[in-house]
């Protein structure tokens, strides 16, 4: 991460933890602009956009960084659970198996609510 991208992004985290989504996803954006290839800022950004209520837009970040750094557990976990409040199961299930394989701590039981959802155990 380039130093002004990591500024940004620290930007970012900050003006998100005071509530000022908007203003965050701006120094994401400020944060991508130096670098387009920052994990973490594509990652806030998805995560700040979710809060937005902008959940597709967010899907698409977190499928930037697993573009980037296709072992960010983390990420495959927030698709996951993105796909899944809008019933895309079957894709929320191959996320979550995959942030298991990552070692993401509470993706296994997400995929057993996946599973259960898409009638495995009927």
């Amino acid at each position: 991460m380039s130093s002004v991208s990591s500024r940004w992004y620290e930007k970012a985290v900050q003006f998100g933890n005071m509530g000022r989504l908007k203003v965050a996803i701006h120094c994401c954006n400020r944060a991508l602009e130096a670098n387009a290839r920052d994990a973490d800022a594509w990652f806030y950004k998805g995560v700040t956009l979710d809060k937005l209520g902008r959940h597709q837009e967010g899907v698409t970040c977190y499928d930037r960084v697993i573009d980037i750094n296709p072992f960010h557990a983390k990420a495959w976990f927030n698709k996951a659970a993105t796909l899944g409040n809008f019933g895309r199961y079957r894709e929320a299930l191959a996320c979550f198996e995959e942030a298991n394989r990552q070692g993401h701590p509470r993706a296994a039981q997400a995929a057993e609510e996946c599973k259960e959802m898409l009638g495995f155990y009927k």
